[in-house]
């Protein structure tokens, strides 16, 4: 069995009319996983292969998607690639590679979390639900302190657009726009953090911060996900700004958005 006990989860109703996929070839395990969110008030469908998991990701429009690197029909990296490129989707990889550039691969194609096996049920559920608090709050930034080169802040009840250095920035929709109107797709946990940083004073924001109000939980010193988080936004950011806009680490403080 891959996953320990759940024990003394209360039961939780969460307001959303959309599933979870849980793409997982062991039957048991997927059920298992299914019965946990289920008690969390989460409605759930499952694949059992990659063909699967493209046809249900279609069908079912899931709001998150739990997803085994190890399938029986191929490597699982290629189907979050393709789920990493969906709007309003999140990405939680579960693998038993527990290698840590297994999940920096994860991570990199579009991933916004990762579980290694075994796992505990309680810290899985726990992941689903911050990563669903991350992806509302992203919708529901709030404006950015005034700048000489930014647009007007859009009308209340519209997702907010910040353009630096000609570059467009729509967490909410999770996307980036360079001059030319090319999109780059970001991830929920990508879109969190810029949505972070562009209201944070002085655009700078402190690991322990990322990591509680982005990932969801606690920061600990061996952690390493704020900073592949940010590492992975730099990249995003430098490519779609052609080397305008980018993140800079601040010693002793966190990470600061900078153009």
């Amino acid at each position: 069995m891959v996953v320990s006990p759940l024990v003394g989860m209360p039961t939780r109703s969460l307001a959303t009319n959309r599933p979870v996929l849980v793409v997982e070839d062991d039957e048991a395990v997927a059920a298992t996983i299914c019965a946990a969110l289920s008690r969390d008030g989460w409605s759930t469908v499952t694949a059992g292969s990659l063909a699967e998991a493209r046809h249900r990701l279609q069908r079912d429009q899931p709001r998150l998607v739990v997803v085994d690197l190890g399938l029986p029909d191929g490597n699982g990296i290629a189907f979050v690639r393709e789920a990493g490129s969906c709007p309003d989707l999140g990405v939680i990889v579960v693998s038993g590679w527990a290698e840590e550039v297994d999940r920096i691969i994860g991570l990199e194609v579009g991933a916004d979390d990762y579980l290694a096996k075994p796992f505990s049920l309680r810290e899985m559920v726990a992941r689903v639900r911050a990563l669903s608090r991350r992806l509302d709050a992203v919708a529901g930034a709030p404006p950015p302190p005034a700048a000489p080169d930014q647009e007007p802040a859009a009308p209340v009840g519209e997702p907010q657009s910040w353009s630096i250095a000609g570059l467009s920035m729509q967490p909410a929709r999770l996307r980036l726009q360079d001059a030319n109107g090319r999109e780059t797709r970001l991830t929920g946990g990508e879109a969190g953090l810029l949505g972070l940083l562009l209201t944070a004073p002085d655009h700078l924001a402190d690991r322990e911060t990322i990591s509680e109000r982005v990932l969801g939980r606690r920061l600990l010193p061996e952690q390493r996900g704020v900073d592949q988080l940010a590492s992975n936004l730099r990249q995003k950011l430098l490519a779609a700004s052609a080397g305008a806009v980018t993140i800079a680490a601040v010693r002793g403080r966190g990470y600061r958005l900078v153009w």
